[in-house]
């Protein structure tokens, strides 16, 4: 990969995309099993809740 748009923004980049991609604890279940579905909707794929909260991670 050619050195393009400083690393510091490419850190941030992985920091906020491992955020996203993470899996949260439902608070009506109380599972480990929310997932990103778009942008700040979330759903539990264990009682299927879907919640509105932050755009790149989950605030429940």
């Amino acid at each position: 990969m050619p050195a393009r748009y400083g690393k510091k923004l490419r850190v941030k980049l992985r920091e906020v995309e491992k955020k996203s991609k993470k899996k949260y604890k439902c608070p009506s279940c109380s599972r480990t099993a929310i997932k990103r579905e778009s942008n700040g909707v979330w759903v539990c794929s264990k009682c299927d809740t879907k919640y509105a909260s932050g755009a790149f991670e989950f605030k429940g």
